[in-house]
């Protein structure tokens, strides 16, 4: 797929939306949690307010209007007394009955306004001290027609219109107590309205959230399948134009290798004289064409160890294996190269190391690609130690670490990773012999002995290359 096709766009699209991939998730949840919390907080509601008024506002309207109609029919019996006399036992009796009643109703009316508020408390009290003067006037005018001092002209006229403004005033008491549990009754009821409403244009208004949340959720996961499918195909297209490179890179190496191998056995030939005495003019040039045969031939042979451990061919044989005995001769291996070079070679080692199950044959590998790399690179005066401890490592925990460290010019930090990329070489060092393939392949076999191969800087200058290779734990 080119950089050009369009289909980079909607990926890159798809990219930056599946950011928020947690966004619709998060949506469905707060949908879900509302749903379930919403229904509860509103019903807890609607049960106190359907509570409050069946036990409290209606019963105490009701109380009210059972109050008038004992005031009523009180108020009635007595004009029937004041006009028939005290002979009237029917008109006493419903008098009586009245009066109790009412009693019974200013008592039980008393008990439930204070459940609904002050403002009920307020009038109800007033409507009380209505009624008491009421009853006082209409008991001081029944004790005046007991005596036989029934109120007469003037007097009996301002006793009756006393009587009945106390009439007045406590109905007004009671209606104006009736007005205001009236107008709690019905806030109730456009409460209870409310909530049922809630509760049903909640889940109405959530659900289309949660389902257009869900779509996205869908759409996203329908995405990641075809990006997957997409990887996974060019992980498959990766791994073929992997397998076509290491195959071509096997034929052509064998390809070139027969034919230097050969071409260096004749330089052999003719560096040794066996084909005759060589002119000390071509002595040189012999030397030199043998020199850059060679060279090629060892170049050819990285790219078979690179193919190879690329592709996992490379053979492990696991021996316990004394790898500072190993670092002590690739030291000494390379000792008469660091001596014309006109370095020092060092070799230290800071307590037992002890044996290690490994290869002793990678190993060996890697070290001489380590210190081969460290002489060729060091300049001459310099210095290179070959260091091996006991650490214990995030990764890999008890290690032996077997450094070669030299006072070169280093590794600049950008390409301390870089420079275990198959064919890169840093710029500075590009004078020097070698592919770039060294490093590559001494990083891939150190993890395939199940350690790794690490770069760091030397202080002072320079670069260590350390080999860590898993330790036998402590008894």
């Amino acid at each position: 797929m080119k950089p050009s096709d369009p289909r980079y766009g909607r990926t890159d699209a798809f990219a930056g939306l599946s950011r928020w991939w947690w966004l619709p998730l998060v949506l469905i949840a707060a949908a879900l949690v509302v749903l379930i919390v919403a229904p509860v907080i509103t019903s807890a509601r609607l049960t106190a307010v359907r509570r409050h008024a069946t036990e409290y506002t209606s019963p105490a309207l009701v109380r009210v209007n059972d109050l008038q109609a004992a005031l009523a029919i009180e108020t009635a019996a007595r004009s029937e007394q004041a006009r028939g006399g005290m002979q009237s036992a029917a008109a006493e009796a419903a008098a009586i009955s009245a009066r109790a009643t009412t009693t019974v109703d200013e008592h039980l009316l008393d008990s439930l306004v204070r459940q609904i508020g002050p403002e009920a408390v307020a009038h109800a009290e007033s409507a009380r001290a209505a009624i008491a003067i009421w009853q006082r006037e209409d008991d001081r005018l029944l004790a005046a027609l007991r005596d036989g001092n029934a109120p007469r002209g003037d007097s009996a006229s301002v006793m009756r219109n006393r009587r009945w403004e106390a009439v007045e005033t406590a109905l007004a008491a009671t209606q104006r107590l009736e007005d205001v549990l009236t107008a709690g009754t019905l806030a109730e009821r456009a409460e209870i309205t409310r909530l049922e409403r809630i509760n049903v244009l909640v889940p109405a208004a959530l659900v289309p959230l949660a389902l257009l949340a869900l779509g996205a959720v869908a759409y996203l996961a329908r995405r990641t399948l075809l990006l997957s499918h997409e990887a996974r195909q060019g992980r498959l297209d990766a791994e073929a134009a992997m397998a076509s490179k290491s195959a071509l890179m096997r034929g052509v190496t064998h390809d070139l290798k027969n034919p230097i191998g050969a071409a260096l056995g004749y330089a052999d030939l003719l560096s040794d004289g066996v084909l005759g005495p060589v002119p000390e003019s071509q002595i040189q040039v012999v030397w030199r064409l043998r020199h850059l045969l060679s060279s090629t031939l060892e170049t050819v042979n990285d790219l078979v160890e690179l193919s190879r451990a690329g592709e996992g061919g490379l053979r492990i044989d696991r021996n316990e294996t004394d790898v500072l005995a190993i670092a002590r001769e690739v030291t000494e291996d390379y000792r008469a190269m660091a001596n014309t070079a006109g370095l020092s070679l060092e070799m230290n080692a800071s307590g037992p190391i002890g044996t290690v199950e490994t290869d002793p044959v990678r190993v060996r590998q890697v070290l001489g690609n380590l210190l081969s790399n460290a002489v060729k690179y060091t300049p001459s005066g310099g210095c290179v130690q070959v260091k091996a401890t006991v650490v214990s490592d995030d990764a890999l925990g008890r290690s032996v670490a077997l450094s070669i460290a030299d006072d070169g010019p280093g590794i600049p930090s950008q390409m301390r990773e870089r420079v275990f990329d198959e064919f890169f070489r840093v710029p500075t060092t590009s004078g020097a012999d070698g592919a770039g393939v060294g490093l590559a392949i001494a990083r891939r076999v150190s993890r395939m002995l199940g350690g790794d191969l690490r770069l760091s800087e030397t202080p002072g200058g320079g670069a260590t290359f350390t080999l860590l290779l898993p330790a036998a734990p402590t008894r």
